[in-house]
């Protein structure tokens, strides 16, 4: 009896701390150093439509847990690209620069389809970064942002339109040890 009592609370605990975690909307998790994910966290948001065209689309802070891991990063989402013969490129930066080992993480999508047609369509980057420009990633405050860029040139990018009635979009930052 005694057992079931103390499982019982132990569970509470844990619905408990869900219930916090979720009510923050970001979920959080860090472990020991061992092979394999130590540390995550999770940012999800809903009914995103800001109307831009190119830059930043969305920047986060995660706080490295150790100076010796290497992060994956992933954003997912649903966005709307306006007309034929459109590009774009999405990027991830770590505190304003691109990462640089192993390699840039990013993604292009191109449309040439003829009579103006528009189109959601999923968009999802993801990657592992250890180092930018600047250095190793260190442990602690990194800020983590999602970008937007014409490699076409001349005005060939996806227009501010986001279609999110029923998406839910997120970044999910998971830390690595070696």
């Amino acid at each position: 009896d005694e057992a079931i009592i103390s499982l019982s609370r132990a569970l509470r605990e844990v619905r408990n701390a869900q219930s916090q975690l979720v009510s923050r909307s970001e979920l959080q998790n860090v472990t020991e150093c061992g092979s394999g994910v130590t540390a995550w966290r999770h940012y999800p948001w809903v009914n995103w439509s800001d109307g831009k065209e190119r830059g930043m689309l969305r920047s986060v802070t995660y706080n490295k847990q150790r100076n010796n891991t290497i992060l994956k990063v992933e954003f997912h989402s649903q966005l709307y690209q306006d007309g034929s013969q459109k590009c774009s490129e999405y990027s991830f930066k770590f505190d304003g620069q691109e990462c640089s080992q192993p390699a840039p993480i990013s993604i292009s999508n191109a449309k040439y389809i003829g009579g103006g047609v528009s189109n959601f369509f999923p968009a999802e980057v993801s990657g592992f970064c250890n180092a930018t420009s600047r250095g190793p990633l260190q442990s602690g405050p990194l800020s983590i942002s999602v970008h937007l860029d014409d490699p076409c040139g001349g005005g060939d990018t996806v227009t501010g339109k986001y279609y999110n009635g029923r998406v839910t979009s997120y970044i999910l930052v998971e830390e690595y040890c070696p």
